[in-house]
């Protein structure tokens, strides 16, 4: 084993650089309300403050979302591209669970 392989791996989905929950909330097609709800409701959203966020998806987060969300998503956002970061390398996280992680973005 590499000592890579200990470093926690953490998975943002974007779309045009836009995270693809922000962009998905933002853009989404009527027709599709009931889909999506029903495809994200495994994912619970924390009780965060007005701030801004960065969301990032563990690997189980990951793996359920690419089996249920991302199939949502694939139909009316383009371009969705994964990024891949080092847990370690976050500065502060404000909330985690098994599926998610997040941070807040200073402007």
């Amino acid at each position: 084993m590499r000592a890579d392989d200990k470093i926690e791996k953490l998975y943002r989905f974007t779309t045009n650089g836009e995270g693809v929950f922000s962009a998905g909330k933002r853009l989404l097609p009527e027709e599709l309300v009931n889909e999506v709800n029903e495809n994200r409701k495994w994912l619970k959203k924390p009780n965060l403050g007005n701030g801004n966020y960065r969301f990032y998806l563990t690997k189980k987060g990951k793996e359920m979302y690419e089996s249920t969300l991302l199939l949502s998503h694939k139909k009316y956002l383009p371009n969705i591209k994964l990024e891949i970061i080092n847990k370690k390398d976050l500065i502060k996280i404000i909330y985690e669970d098994e599926w998610q992680v997040v941070t807040e973005i200073k402007n």
